[in-house]
């Protein structure tokens, strides 16, 4: 049995507050696991005062263990692309965590949306009886192991029991 892993209703869910843990803001805090797809030509430069706030990067340095910046390519517009990414917005704090800085100005909708808000999660729900959400590489998140399910799913019970 998996012992990490939280069932609650999507209400729930959506009342859990984002702890700042970084890791959907920036590639590099997950080793290059959390990628971005459908990166805009403009990079999101349009919403952020004309420069771009969504910046690919690579893997760089004599052992691979450098992050640099690296030029859009077009594959980065692929909606399944993999584009590693690193956001300009995105505030390191001295404990790990971190903030956003244009989280009261208008981000990408992605931002928004991840993870308990993404298009389709309750059509899904309905369909499928149960989300994962995809959180489970990030062991800092709010979300770390939750999944999702109906209101009367006898698993919500399996959360008060392993208390």
């Amino acid at each position: 049995m998996d012992t990490h892993r939280k069932y609650m209703t999507l209400s729930e869910a959506r009342s859990i507050e984002c702890n700042g843990c970084g890791d959907c803001c920036d590639s590099r805090r997950t080793d290059g696991y959390w990628t971005w797809g459908s990166l805009p030509t403009d990079q999101y430069a349009s919403i952020n005062n004309g420069e771009p706030l969504i910046i690919p990067i690579i893997k760089s340095g004599e052992n691979n263990d450098q992050w640099i910046d690296r030029d859009l390519l077009e594959q980065d517009q692929l909606e399944y692309s993999p584009t590693r990414f690193r956001c300009s917005a995105f505030l390191p704090q001295e404990d790990g965590r971190g903030f956003c800085g244009n989280h009261d100005a208008v981000r990408p909708e992605k931002c928004g949306e991840y993870p308990v808000n993404t298009p389709g999660i309750e059509k899904e729900l309905l369909k499928h009886g149960e989300v994962v959400l995809n959180t489970d590489a990030f062991s800092r998140c709010a979300w770390f192991g939750v999944t999702v399910v109906l209101e009367h799913d006898n698993r919500l019970m399996m959360n008060s029991e392993h208390q």
